[in-house]
């Protein structure tokens, strides 16, 4: 039994005039061209019916939970079982809208928000975290969310089973290369957290994320386009894995 992740979907509901995504992400870039289909099947190959699958944001465009019903309901026939994190595109799920979210998923479909769950010997927890300092995004009124986040992200690790080893997904990573003094980071170290996953970052964005180990912590950094489309292996018999071992392993 095994744990994955991925962020940064981006689907969208079907036009039914063309039979194509509402908001193609072929608009970015032809390495975007029918990036579902080929999430869908690197998944299918990959992930084994037991498996736990972390989605850490940025799942469908939708700005209405009922708009994004197409895309969860595809995701449900997915295998594993699937951990939804909201990410800052994820329109059709506020935070106060969490618990008609939690009421209408699929029983495959797990929302992370405020809360813990346990799999394959691990807790997963997390928050959406926000913009941080070093980033292009951030600016001074940004601080504001980053507390709340950071509040969140805490309510989250004291639901936590503290007799297992934890698996943290944001969906903004928790601080970028060259400057690590960020609230997340201080969170992360303190709990403690063997690893933390996050997306947001696409093309050359990527190489201002850090990956590796800091502190105590691994980092890992899981947009689907940094990951060529492929749910990226995190753990597997209780145990992390190593990026290096991660690429080339598939379903036993």
């Amino acid at each position: 039994m095994s744990i994955w992740a991925i962020a940064d979907i981006h689907a969208s509901r079907t036009d039914p005039e063309t039979g194509r995504p509402v908001k193609p992400m072929s608009i970015f870039g032809e390495r975007w061209e029918d990036h579902l289909g080929r999430i869908e099947s690197a998944w299918s190959q990959l992930v084994a019916a037991e498996d736990t699958v972390i989605v850490a944001g940025d799942t469908d465009w939708a700005l209405h939970f009922e708009d994004a019903m197409e895309t969860l309901t595809r995701i449900d026939t997915w295998p594993g079982r699937k951990v939804l994190l909201r990410g800052n595109h994820d329109y059709w799920w506020s935070s106060k809208s969490t618990s008609k979210v939690r009421q209408h998923l699929a029983p495959s479909l797990t929302a992370l928000h405020n809360n813990a769950v346990q799999a394959e010997g691990f807790n997963i927890c997390g928050a959406k975290g926000s913009p941080v300092p070093g980033g292009a995004d951030w600016t001074e009124h940004d601080a504001k969310l980053l507390n709340r986040e950071r509040e969140r992200l805490l309510l989250s690790l004291k639901e936590r089973d503290a007799s297992l080893p934890t698996i943290v997904a944001l969906h903004f990573p928790p601080f970028y290369a060259g400057n690590p003094d960020t609230v997340y980071r201080e969170v992360l170290e303190g709990t403690p957290v063997a690893c933390c996953v996050y997306g947001h970052l696409h093309g050359a964005a990527a190489s201002t994320g850090f990956q590796g180990r800091y502190g105590r912590v691994e980092y890992r950094l899981v947009a689907a386009d940094a990951l060529a489309f492929r749910p990226a292996l995190i753990a597997t018999h209780h145990t992390l894995v190593a990026p290096e071992k991660a690429a080339t392993s598939a379903k036993e």
